[in-house]
């Protein structure tokens, strides 16, 4: 992989495997797809102590390896999300979930409460299924069905529900796991030509790894915080039916629709190609953490193993988040490492481009302390400086189809380079809020190979046409990028909303970083 096509990462195919014709097809999945899954993972044979692994950059791509692994699971479909929203792309998942449990698979979803809220009926009626079981971690217990009491609950709780299970997880027949910062939306897998989210996600084949996120997914399904959706809400039997429907009609004949159909259209074997089999461990929060009372005591939390990780960067570190908020990271020390002459880069957002500009508010007073200290920085920028037509050419010069490119951008990504022989994917960032108080999962691998890829995803990123460079000249900031004619351009005033701003100096004001 070179440079040029570490551009194409982030500007996703276009796939998604054929609907079936009727809701009560019994055709049985070809002996080609029943043992696709198994043997695929039962090559860990030949790497002993390994699994096999791949990182997912594209959107498009990332969806139809859910799609697909769905599509040809025979056993066993755990997913495990932070967030789940009515979409495109999160109904055409529900159609194979669906598809699956009818075939005899055993489907169970854990969501976070956050973002259940007018989702419920839905997942009741999803729930409704005899082989689909919902669960819902760290719910609000009381007058869930009226918005702003569910919210004034939500308030008066803090202490307890502002500590979010943020894990992101895809586990099929026990044989091919995904981890990562996608949630299940559409923001997440190019769907919005408007705007989408930047991110990776690893994929793990047999193996050491995939049995800890079975472990992890075990620890969590079984937690007394997850908390099965019939507590609250039940639908009557064979709703199922209705929503199965309802998502197989509303997901037919888009562009969006044909394009993932190719991209679903193509085999597991060349999803995954190529696998890079090395060492690795999962590490996750312990679910306990979440209803800790106060700071989580450091057996539950895997910020640790995250710091002991760091800790042992020699030359170079890269850092890509989304949300970076460098301090009370516990045994996480940037500002250590730089200052023992570990060349750190990170990459993140701009005050533009945050989903969140209240974190931007925790992360910009550093911003000289880590120059000062050698820290190299770049944010992503809301919109590309590139000629659409420019773009279109690039982008047609590779042989995969691909989705149209959003119109502009936020970085949502969670991965580090450590050294040259390191990676770190998962939904941590480098924030307080991973360290503390959120619950996350992230696969820390010994690669070379998976370094490299991730490095130079990191070196695309970084390119003046997708991001400022920030740098210190006579003591002041300034935000060095390219203009709409591609020509160097220096800025002495970061770019971004009054309102952005105000978001961003409040957070500074009444000290709310801790939190993020």
């Amino acid at each position: 992989m070179n440079v040029t096509q570490a551009v194409t990462l982030f500007f996703p195919p276009q796939q998604t495997t054929r609907m079936p014709s009727s809701l009560h097809s019994t055709s049985s999945p070809t002996p080609e797809s029943l043992s696709s899954l198994q043997r695929l993972a039962a090559q860990d044979q030949h790497h002993a102590g390994r699994s096999g692994f791949r990182l997912f950059a594209h959107g498009g791509e990332a969806f139809a390896l859910r799609a697909v692994t769905a599509d040809q699971a025979r056993s066993t479909l755990d997913i495990q999300t932070y967030i789940l929203e009515d979409g495109h792309s999160t109904r055409r998942l529900i159609t194979r979930i669906i598809d699956a449990a009818e075939r005899g698979v055993t489907v169970r979803l854990l969501v976070d409460d956050l973002s259940v809220g007018g989702l419920q009926k839905r997942l009741a009626m999803l729930d409704a299924h005899p082989r689909v079981s919902v669960r819902i971690f760290n719910p609000v217990r009381h007058w869930r069905r009226v918005a702003p009491l569910r919210w004034l609950t939500f308030a008066l709780q803090a202490r307890r529900l502002h500590r979010r299970m943020h894990n992101k997880l895809w586990l099929a027949d026990d044989a091919i796991g995904i981890v990562g910062g996608r949630n299940l939306s559409d923001d997440y897998f190019n769907v919005n030509p408007a705007h989408d989210f930047l991110d990776i996600d690893v994929a793990a084949v047999g193996g050491p790894a995939v049995a800890q996120m079975k472990r992890s997914f075990e620890a969590y399904w079984q937690h007394e915080l997850a908390v099965p959706l019939t507590t609250f809400i039940t639908a009557p039997e064979g709703d199922w039916r209705e929503m199965y429907a309802l998502c197989h009609r509303s997901t037919k004949g888009t562009r969006y629709t044909q394009s993932l159909d190719t991209l679903c259209a193509r085999s597991l074997d060349s999803l995954l190609s190529p696998l890079t089999w090395a060492t690795s461990s999962v590490v996750w929060e312990s679910p306990d953490a979440a209803g800790a009372a106060g700071l989580p005591p450091i057996g539950m939390r895997m910020s640790h193993a995250v710091g002991q990780a760091l800790s042992s960067v020699q030359h170079r570190l890269l850092v890509i988040s989304g949300y970076f908020v460098p301090e009370q990271l516990d045994t996480i020390d940037i500002f250590g490492l730089a200052h023992r002459g570990v060349q750190i880069s990170v990459l993140t957002n701009a005050l533009e481009a945050s989903d969140v500009p209240i974190v931007h508010g925790g992360y910009a007073p550093h911003r000289k302390a880590l120059l000062e200290a050698g820290v190299k920085l770049y944010e992503v920028r809301r919109k590309q400086r590139v000629k659409r037509e420019r773009l279109h050419r690039r982008r047609h010069a590779h042989s995969r189809p691909r989705l149209s490119p959003s119109q502009s951008y936020s970085l949502h990504a969670k991965a580090m380079a450590l050294d040259s022989d390191r990676l770190i994917v998962g939904s941590f960032n480098i924030d307080p809020r991973s360290v503390w108080w959120n619950c996350e999962i992230a696969a820390i691998i010994d690669s070379p190979a998976l370094n490299r890829q991730l490095t130079l995803i990191g070196e695309w990123g970084k390119q003046p046409r997708y991001s400022f460079r920030v740098r210190l000249h006579e003591g002041a900031l300034q935000w060095r990028t390219l203009d709409d004619r591609g020509h160097s351009q220096v800025l002495t005033r970061e770019p971004g909303s009054p309102w952005r701003r105000f978001q961003a100096w409040c957070c500074a004001k009444l000290g709310l970083a801790r939190y993020l």
